[in-house]
């Protein structure tokens, strides 16, 4: 019942094919077939996300974003909920010096797209009566080479005050009574952290739409072994979570597709994120649930990719 409800609402995205007529000629399996040449294209994508608020990116689930403004020294919480988004809370906060942090001591706050891995009461009272603790660096700073740890949201000195924006060494701070407030209206479990400076890079359909067509053709070709297709989807800077180059992937890929083995593999839980950097690159972060199943490995937990758009072509800078 449910396989024939989702059928029944993809067709309702699909447009005007006459998928009866299809079915009628020639049966069931071309009706799937017309059904995913439909989702491989970024038009199928841009109609179905159309009355969808992306300029935040694409969330399957409800999520808190915290909008960091390094220029204006502004956060702002951001809920989305079916696809529309709220402020819900602002604040003026003291963030580190200006430009991208590249290396431990330079006393930046990042710029990028990070998860709240952590809420704790911290050590120092310098800190404050809380902190959030963010995932710098992430897959995308450690391809670029970045350092540095201990990037956090937090208070103020439980002992004065604090107007010295580099005493925050790359941190986010807000006032205490501030802080208290702020952590009563989100789960830090369910919400990422968007740093930015010059202006943020706000997502549209074009873009996520050919995203999603761009992970639905790597997902096919990778489950029918069409091992060159697959690697068309790497760009040209690609390095591996764990330090593999580009050609060392490419290698490894084909002796493990000419096993020819049949593979199972779906995707769900997306979360897409227009990737605020200093440069003109059209980037986003990707996270979605992988469930891969094959004869010789199988895997279920959360994929992380990061890409850039060239056009409409998708190509992964990083993936873990």
């Amino acid at each position: 019942m449910k396989k024939t409800l989702f059928l029944l609402t993809l067709l309702s995205y699909l447009g005007a094919v006459d998928y009866e007529d299809i079915y009628l000629k020639n049966g069931a399996n071309a009706v799937i077939k017309a059904i995913e040449k439909s989702i491989l294209t970024k038009d199928y994508w841009s109609k179905r996300l159309e009355n969808r608020d992306l300029k935040y990116g694409y969330y399957d689930n409800d999520i808190y974003i915290n909008l960091i403004d390094k220029d204006e020294k502004e956060l702002k919480l951001i809920s989305i909920k079916n696809g529309k988004s709220e402020e819900i809370f602002k604040t003026k906060v003291i963030t580190g010096k200006s430009g991208d942090k590249l290396a431990e001591g330079d006393l930046k706050t990042p710029i990028g797209v990070y998860d709240l891995v952590g809420k704790l009461v911290p050590g120092d009272p310098y800190l404050g009566p809380l902190a959030y603790v963010l995932s710098y660096p992430n897959l995308l700073d450690k391809h670029g080479k970045r350092n540095g740890s201990g990037i956090w949201i937090h208070g103020y000195p439980l002992n004065g005050d604090r107007t010295d924006e580099v005493k925050t060494k790359g941190c986010v701070a807000m006032k205490n009574d501030v802080l208290m407030e702020y952590e009563k209206l989100f789960d830090h479990k369910k919400s990422i952290a968007f740093i930015y400076e010059n202006g943020k890079y706000e997502g549209n359909a074009d873009e996520i739409g050919a995203i999603f067509a761009g992970i639905f053709a790597w997902k096919k070709a990778w489950s029918e072994n069409r091992v060159e297709e697959y690697l068309k989807f790497y760009d040209e800077g690609f390095l591996r979570f764990d330090g593999m180059s580009l050609e060392n992937f490419k290698n490894m890929k084909r002796r493990i597709f000419a096993k020819n083995e049949n593979k199972k593999i779906s995707f769900t839980n997306f979360i897409i994120t227009p990737y605020p950097n200093s440069k003109k690159d059209k980037m986003y972060r990707i996270n979605f649930y992988e469930d891969y199943w094959a004869p010789s490995y199988k895997f279920q937990g959360k994929k992380t990719l990061y890409v850039k758009l060239y056009g409409e072509d998708m190509r992964i800078v990083v993936e873990e």
